[in-house]
């Protein structure tokens, strides 16, 4: 095969064959983008769409959703030096636990909360238990879409498939478990710090197991796909109670309300 000359590239064949090239790699990145960015969307509809008392404003849970995605910057920053530091200490079993249970875990979560304490915990619009759930989901949402990005352009469609299923559902759970201690602890001043410490840490722990079996690189991976649907199932569970309690709040506000006075005009006609 004779090689092709300079001149040749801009010969109409050659230019209709690169730009057939160009055309294939853009619609490839963009099957890979929508792949990455669906199921965390998905989920993050579906947790809103679960506040459905009094629904909190699209406005702010973007921003909590784009603050969360930032905070992979930070993550991958602290989470390379230290990673460095305890490889060069330690591997094996004790490797894989240190990364995943001290390192990863508490990183990523600790970023979470503090996205949703710095910028929205003591805002008006969090006035429900429903939406510590809310917004934490969002801030994992963010963290986990844009990691997702970047994993699904590295690896490929199978990577990605993998991941809407385990990885970005997880983040997810984690967050919503950890929103619920924090929306309980904002309308329980005397055990807010403990309801906040119970959040984090349940989070973490759930967070460096999954990360833990699946760093094994052995049969306990597996174990990750029951450990997803279980914590489906909690999250569903403090979901129903949340929302419990968003109807509660609202009864009871309904009946506070002082009566009309009596001048007021009646809202129907009275009968002939």
């Amino acid at each position: 095969m004779l090689p092709i000359k300079g001149e040749e590239i801009f010969k109409p064949a050659n230019l209709d064959f690169m730009a057939f090239l160009i055309k294939l790699i853009y619609h490839m990145v963009l099957i890979l983008l929508l792949l990455a960015l669906a199921p965390g969307l998905f989920l993050l509809w579906y947790f809103r769409h679960r506040d459905k008392y009094e629904p909190e404003p699209k406005k702010k849970i973007l921003l909590i959703f784009l603050l969360g995605a930032l905070m992979v910057i930070p993550a991958i920053i602290i989470e390379v030096i230290l990673e460095h530091g305890v490889n060069a200490i330690c591997s094996g079993i004790v490797n894989i636990f240190i990364i995943s249970f001290i390192v990863v875990g508490p990183i990523e979560e600790l970023l979470k909360f503090f996205v949703v304490k710095r910028w929205v915990y003591n805002s008006v619009e969090f006035d429900e238990v429903m939406d510590g759930i809310v917004y934490t989901v969002s801030a994992s949402l963010g963290f986990a879409t844009l990691e997702n990005i970047f994993y699904v352009l590295e690896h490929g469609i199978g990577t990605g498939i993998i991941r809407a299923f385990l990885a970005v559902p997880g983040h997810a759970f984690y967050g919503a478990i950890m929103g619920y201690y924090l929306g309980w602890a904002k309308f329980n001043k005397n055990k807010a710090a403990k309801l906040i410490t119970a959040g984090i840490l349940l989070a973490v722990a759930f967070h460096g197991l999954y990360d833990f079996l699946l760093f094994t690189k052995t049969f306990l991976a597996l174990l990750v796909i029951p450990l997803i649907i279980v914590l489906g199932f909690m999250v569903r569970r403090d979901v129903k109670k949340a929302e419990l309690q968003s109807r509660l709040r609202l009864d009871a506000c309904a009946l506070a309300e002082p009566p009309p006075p009596p001048d007021q005009p009646a809202t129907t006609k009275p009968t002939p």
